[in-house]
């Protein structure tokens, strides 16, 4: 008998240069690095994804660059928190100059100058559904539903007294990324660590697996939270962005 099942790897490759090319205006053929000359307070950026490497970094750096990354595995590195750090030292900055920015709960009057965030993406055959009851659909129409029009019709919620505590929602993509849908997950401060955030994603990601579409998870590489929902639902990480700026 014939096996039905899809082959999302062209989908995921096509996703990644789409969304390198959105972000950068430079086409990066599969397998490759290309390296270019940053501008103005750019300091360095690099992003992966899936198996496309771009990097701006300043005129004086790009032969330590160039070096570094024939050296080293940047999808792992990307995954550590301190790779900003083990940059900025071997571009020769001081690591305690520069603040990056955190998970959540932004300080006031502070300014962050390195931003890393990861990227993830589950299909519907890697897809580990977390089932229950608890999770409540609100849609829209619904009072309690609060989301503008360029999200999907329902958020997948628990709730207390009828006040959501989390929820999960998407939003379904368009142009050179309509097979993609971008997942949001949120969960009142207190009522985190109960597993709430983890059941609710699971039901906004089998939405989107259903209809045959790459779910999209980014986050910033510090939230480990967040990083171990993604992974424990089957979401693959397939590149990241770090970005340092003066």
């Amino acid at each position: 008998m014939k096996s039905t099942t899809r082959n999302y790897s062209n989908e995921i490759d096509n996703f990644s240069a789409n969304s390198l090319y959105e972000r950068t205006k430079v086409s990066v053929p599969a397998s490759q690095t290309i390296i270019t000359q940053s501008s103005g307070n750019e300091i360095l950026r690099i992003i992966h994804s899936a198996s496309r490497t771009f990097v701006s970094v300043q005129q004086n750096h790009i032969q330590t660059i160039q070096e570094y990354l024939r050296t080293n595995d940047i999808l792992e590195k990307l995954c550590l928190p301190s790779f900003y750090c083990e940059i900025l030292d071997l571009l020769g900055y001081d690591p305690y100059e520069f603040l990056l920015e955190p998970s959540e709960e932004f300080l006031q009057n502070i300014k962050y100058n390195c931003v890393h965030m990861l990227d993830y993406v589950c299909i519907k055959d890697s897809f580990n559904p977390q089932f229950t009851d608890q999770v409540e659909k609100i849609c829209r129409g619904d009072e309690r539903f609060i989301l503008d029009d360029g999200f999907d019709d329902t958020m997948y919620c628990i709730t207390a007294n009828r006040r959501m505590v989390s929820c999960s929602y998407y939003k379904t993509n368009n142009g050179r990324f309509e097979n993609t849908c971008s997942m949001q997950v949120f969960s009142r401060p207190q009522f985190r660590g109960k597993g709430y955030a983890k059941i609710t994603a699971s039901a906004a990601t089998q939405a989107i697996v259903q209809k045959n579409k790459l779910a999209l998870w980014a986050c910033q590489v510090e939230n480990i939270p967040s990083r171990k929902i993604a992974e424990s639902l089957g979401y693959k990480l397939i590149g990241g962005e770090l970005r340092i700026v003066r």
